[in-house]
């Protein structure tokens, strides 16, 4: 069987070093970008050491501590990751591994097709067409930093392998059996290389059981009778090998809230326009089908759809002439399926020209829940070109048949080949892959390597990953991670946990007391600090750090230095709390009571991002809601913490609050809420007024009147929000007033500071 296949083999092998090109020279240390190139590297590397060290644990990598399953927040990578352990144990060098198997999904892309097709043609010439363009079109060759999006080459056996199962008359028990076994797991490893796929997958096979079972009305009975013992045990298979990787998805999007709104899709859906376009660095169409100027959306340009001349002729006759016209039915509703999902909730001409036009990818996020999870329609186009190489596959065997015989007799092989350099140059893109180097191996940072003898802790490295000076998103520090496996706070991927950006927000404070307890909080014990990325300068840094108690250098490298961070203290109960009940609330309306927690004295309170303080509200017509919320991970000197509660309707109505957060002992509060009609609209926020200045004893008429105001911040303040200053009569009445944002926005306030700004007032001629 084997040498029947090989000039195949060769063929996509050599059609995947072309058409990828240079990367097939950058193997060793360069990749896409150091965005989600990066991304993926390390999900691979991960999977590869967790299936080593502790495979019970693989969930729980080592970025965004403490939260768990964190490999959950993007793709999990299973079936790559364990073809890139052999390379990354014998060279340590987790980018070499992504290259390869990156080119080992190419390949299996194009092989996975021919072998459905020349099931299908019996004409293994046909599987080569079908192969290159599933495998090597613009969609494809567009996403060299998702890998996860090139793995497509176990969907073409899912279908291979079904249809044997689903037809099993001239076959015995045996190869049944096998059948289904092979069916259940080239859909499980499709499943796990990408999640998206997974439910790509999922479509596929639900439409082509829906196409046999369409196929087979009139031998109902029979067909089912004969295939729903091995159909329902590769059912079993699947669910019992799936779901356990499957679960801490479920975890993960139930925890933490991480589901699209349907309207985030729209960015992220294919234009009609798309359908046309190629990259710009395409050799043949680049200068006419490529978008111009080139339109980025997640940090990456739009997916080029065009299928190629050669494709859709090839398409086109597959559908109008095949030899069996049962595939080419199912392939032609499996096109049209996949394409209008693929334009998402709404139709777009172009992407900046949407339209009214509802489509169905908007009725199927209402009904099915997990499509929620995904932000990408376009992406079903793995499926649109699924469909259009098979069907190019079917027409290509039409074209061999209707040949004249003196034209083809010994050149089919010959012919073929000249097909395939067709759709290869339509394909062609200079540079297809570009090529960022990264230190790999021995040449990694020392500091680095200082880390991987370390017993397991908790690190963070400063500045936090983000834009670099170009202003593209650099996750090298996640790389480098790779190389010791230390938890850290850190992190990037498909979902970011929702209090990662708190995180960022108190480092940027560094280096300041704050800081450092917001540390103390998150368990870092060691802190890498790169002082060429930071604006202050070196001897100011190690100034401040300095005069902090217990951070203390454990050893320079350079530009980079390592601290240790002492423990934090005890913690504190010198806290005083009360609960603010802004009034009116609305009866039997929703009502938000403000719990604040002050600090006294002592060390400041800490948190973790994953912490909840719970509260029980007790109303006096005897309702009782409990309820729970985040805590800030510093509490310096105040906490306001909403609760989001429901007054009652009768009148006199009195609220008792008690919270409960670890060891901190917060005793009841009570308090009276009014009802009325109308609810209040007050908001509490952790700062207060503290001096107003330059106020003269009297004015005159049509005069100005110039105020400076300064606040104290007490807390983080998670809004904008628009100061008022007001000229009133002394009965209250305006006479004048300013309305406006603070110089430094309120989201921008630092904690434990003071803000300024002056406002103008001119009085009226008439007062």
């Amino acid at each position: 069987m084997l040498k029947r296949h090989w000039a195949a083999a060769l063929l996509f092998l050599a059609l995947t070093l072309l058409l990828t090109n240079p990367l097939a020279l950058h193997l060793w240390n360069a990749v896409e970008d150091k965005q989600d190139a990066l991304l993926n590297t390390w999900i691979i590397a991960w999977v590869g050491h967790a299936a080593l060290t502790d495979p019970l644990n693989l969930y729980n990598a080592n970025i965004f501590y403490p939260y768990p399953n964190t490999l959950a927040f993007s793709e999990v990578l299973i079936p790559q990751g364990l073809l890139a352990l052999p390379i990354i144990l014998a060279t340590n060098n987790p980018i070499l591994s992504y290259n390869l198997v990156l080119l080992a999904m190419f390949w299996l892309n194009a092989f996975g097709m021919y072998l459905l097709v020349l099931d299908w043609t019996h004409k293994r010439e046909a599987g080569w067409i079908a192969g290159a363009i599933y495998s090597f079109n613009p969609f494809n060759l567009g996403n060299l930093a998702q890998i996860q999006l090139v793995s497509l080459g176990w969907l073409p056996l899912v279908l291979f392998f079904l249809q044997r199962v689903l037809n099993p008359r001239e076959r015995n028990r045996a190869f049944v059996s096998r059948d289904a076994i092979l069916f259940a797991l080239c859909f499980v490893l499709q499943a796990l290389a990408s999640i998206y796929y997974a439910l790509l997958g999922g479509f596929a096979v639900a439409i082509f059981l829906m196409w046999w079972l369409w196929r087979e009305r009139a031998r109902i009975t029979t067909a089912v009778r004969a295939s729903i013992v091995p159909l329902a045990f590769s059912f079993f298979l699947i669910a019992a090998l799936l779901i356990p990787f499957l679960l801490p998805y479920f975890s993960v999007q139930r925890d933490l809230g991480f589901q699209r709104r349907v309207e985030e899709s729209e960015p992220f859906s294919a234009s009609l326009k798309q359908y046309g376009e190629v990259s710009p660095e395409n050799l043949l169409y680049g200068k006419w089908l490529a978008p111009n100027p080139v339109k980025r959306v997640g940090g990456y340009p739009l997916d080029n759809l065009f299928p190629g001349i050669v494709a859709l002729v090839l398409a086109a006759i597959g559908l109008a002439r095949a030899r069996d016209s049962r595939e080419r039915w199912f392939l032609f509703a499996f096109l049209l399926l996949a394409f209008v999902l693929s334009l998402g909730p709404r139709l777009f001409l172009t992407s900046e020209q949407p339209t009214d036009v509802v489509l169905p990818y908007r009725w199927l996020y209402e009904i099915f829940s997990p499509l929620r999870a995904l932000r990408a329609p376009v992406r079903f186009d793995a499926l649109v070109m699924l469909a259009v190489a098979a069907l190019a596959g079917l027409g290509y065997e039409r074209v061999l048949a209707r040949a004249p015989r003196k034209l083809l007799a010994g050149r089919v092989e010959l012919v073929s080949l000249g097909w395939l350099a067709l759709i290869a140059f339509e394909y062609l893109t200079i540079p297809a892959a570009h090529t960022v180097a990264l230190p790999v191996a021995s040449e990694i940072p020392t500091f680095y390597k200082a880390l991987a003898h370390q017993t397991p802790t908790v690190i963070l490295e400063l500045p936090m990953m983000g834009p670099d000076t170009s202003g593209q998103l650099d996750i090298s520090n996640q790389y480098f991670s790779t190389y010791h496996w230390q938890k850290t706070p850190d992190g990037y991927s498909g979902f970011v946990p929702p209090r990662r950006g708190e995180i960022a927000y108190e480092m940027e404070s560094f280096p300041s007391e704050r800081a450092i307890a917001a540390m103390q909080a998150l368990d870092v014990e060691y802190l890498i600090l790169h002082f060429d990325r930071f604006k202050q300068s070196r001897n100011e840094i190690e100034g401040a750090l300095a005069r902090m108690p217990g951070v203390a250098p454990v050893q320079e490298f350079g530009t980079a230095t390592v601290y240790r961070i002492p423990h934090p203290a005890d913690q504190p109960n010198d806290f005083v709390s009360w609960v603010y009940l802004p009034q009116p609330a609305q009866a039997g309306a929703p009502y938000t009571a403000f719990y604040v927690l002050f600090r006294r004295g002592g060390s400041p309170l800490l948190a973790k991002p994953s912490d909840r303080i719970q509260f029980t509200a007790r109303w006096s017509d005897g309702r009782i809601e409990n309820l729970s919320a985040p805590l800030p991970l510093v509490t310096t000197r105040m906490s306001v913490i909403p609760l989001m509660l429901t007054a009652p309707s009768s009148e006199g109505a009195t609220l008792e609050i008690k919270a409960r957060f670890q060891d901190l002992r917060v005793g009841a509060q009570r308090g009276e809420v009014q009802l009325s009609n109308e609810g209040a609209r007050e908001i509490l926020i952790p700062a207060r007024l503290f001096r107003v200045q330059n106020i003269a004893p009297e004015y005159s008429r049509g005069s100005e009147v110039n105020v400076d105001v300064e606040w104290e911040v007490l807390g983080k303040i998670d809004a904008y929000y628009s100061a008022s200053v007001r000229v009133v009569k002394e009965n209250g009445d305006k006479i004048v007033a300013v309305d406006r944002q603070p110089r430094t926005p309120t989201l921008l306030w630092k904690p434990d500071t003071r803000e300024w700004d002056s406002f103008a007032l001119k009085l009226p001629d008439d007062l």
